[in-house]
């Protein structure tokens, strides 16, 4: 709810894949399917294939950014992210480390560190399995996108998050239960960051009930709890504390086809503490689309409409639409084209905000432990705090994996 980063990358987007239980990778997620002979081998510490792993990564960027933030000139960008995940199939284990140090010459009010931690496990239950995973991320902005409102001193946010999900097959259904909480605090050195903004807290939980997966497709019926709690709100700031129930029913296909489908559609019931928005109830839904006609091309469209809670655009209390389209193309084993439109629509404070972002990228490996990423991206932005109308990047990345 607080401005968005000068990078223009949400806090969810920051916590590790590689932990069980964190699947927030932004983009074609088939991507990382279609070059299984591209990931690095790791460094093995055991003797079969299910002993401990080690994947040390080093990944450094340059570029242009015509727009860091709101009222921000444009400048030349220097990120640095070193990296390292850990997994022991044999055990369940997964963890990640890793740090994002981003700096913008021609405006230092952007400049940005990121730190990341996270530990997942995978925990067998008689028939099923229990996936808990935990992480923290501390950064430190200097203005975090609010050097137009004169809060260019720096201050800290720390995030902690931790999940847990169980799956238990039951003959011709499966059940999934998830609990999630994630507590957001920002450390001020300012006073011009509004009191809403300082803590904010979200407890969800959601169980799924599901025929099994033997079948051309999958039913599926989903109820959805949502509680957001923030600290220090004022009257008149545009959020409260909130309250969101979902019941979903839909169906989808069974996981492994060449061509993929899911609906799901529902009504939310919210309820706000305090005038700031009157409770009610909205239709909420998805609708997704998934291709993949061999192992070197892949296609995903998605549209959904969420409460604004769900969301990292919007209100609480007003829905939010978004949509989704990625498209992925190997030529060859060691080149990835990609191309993906991401786009939000919603309420903030009153307003109507959208976000629209498009972006062409390739990944070229080479001797194996090399991969140099160029992407093009651009972004049109309204009503949206803290970020300009408009925003052009063109980055240049080289991973280096040993």
């Amino acid at each position: 709810m607080y401005p968005s980063a000068a990078q223009a990358q949400s806090i969810g987007n920051l916590l590790p894949i590689a932990v069980p239980g964190f699947s927030v990778a932004a983009g074609v997620t088939v991507a990382t399917r279609l070059h299984r002979d591209d990931i690095p081998r790791g460094i093995t510490l055991g003797i079969t294939p299910d002993d401990l792993r080690v994947y040390p990564s080093l990944t450094a960027t340059t570029g242009f950014d015509s727009a860091p933030a709101a009222g921000a000139p444009a400048s030349a960008t220097i990120r640095l992210q070193p990296s390292v995940q850990i997994s022991d199939a044999a055990l369940g284990l997964a963890a990640f480390a890793g740090a994002d140090l981003n700096r913008y010459p021609g405006d230092q009010a952007a400049a940005a560190n990121n730190i990341t931690a996270g530990l997942g496990l995978d925990v067998p239950f008689g028939a099923g399995t229990i996936t808990l995973g935990g992480a923290r991320l501390t950064t430190r902005e200097s203005a975090l996108g609010t050097s137009q409102a004169a809060a260019s001193a720096p201050f800290a946010v720390a995030l902690t998050d931790g999940r847990a999900a169980l799956r238990l097959p039951l003959g011709a259904f499966d059940t999934t239960s998830r609990i999630e909480f994630s507590d957001t605090t920002i450390n001020r050195t300012t006073t011009t960051l509004p009191a809403p903004f300082r803590a904010r807290a979200f407890l969800r939980a959601s169980g799924e009930l599901a025929t099994a997966n033997d079948g051309v497709l999958r039913l599926l019926a989903r109820l959805n709890l949502a509680v957001a709690r923030y600290s220090g709100v004022r009257a008149g700031a545009g959020v409260s504390n909130a309250t969101t129930i979902a019941l979903l029913g839909g169906a989808e296909t069974a996981p492994g086809r060449v061509l993929r489908l899911r609906a799901v559609a529902g009504i939310a019931a919210q309820h706000f503490a305090g005038p700031t928005t009157a409770p009610g109830t909205i239709p909420v839904g998805s609708i997704g689309l998934g291709w993949t006609p061999d192992a070197l091309i892949a296609a995903e469209l998605d549209l959904s409409r969420d409460s604004g809670i769900d969301t990292t655009l919007g209100t609480p209390g007003e829905p939010v639409t978004t949509l989704h389209f990625a498209l992925a193309n190997a030529f060859t084993r060691s080149l990835l084209l990609t191309a993906t439109v991401d786009a939000s629509a919603g309420t903030i404070a009153g307003h109507q905000a959208r976000d629209t972002t498009m972006q062409l990228g390739a990944a070229w490996s080479w001797a194996r432990h090399f991969s140099l990423q160029p992407s093009l991206s651009y972004a049109i932005r309204h009503n949206l705090p803290g970020s300009a109308p408009h925003e052009l990047r063109l980055l240049v990345a080289l991973t280096w994996a040993p």
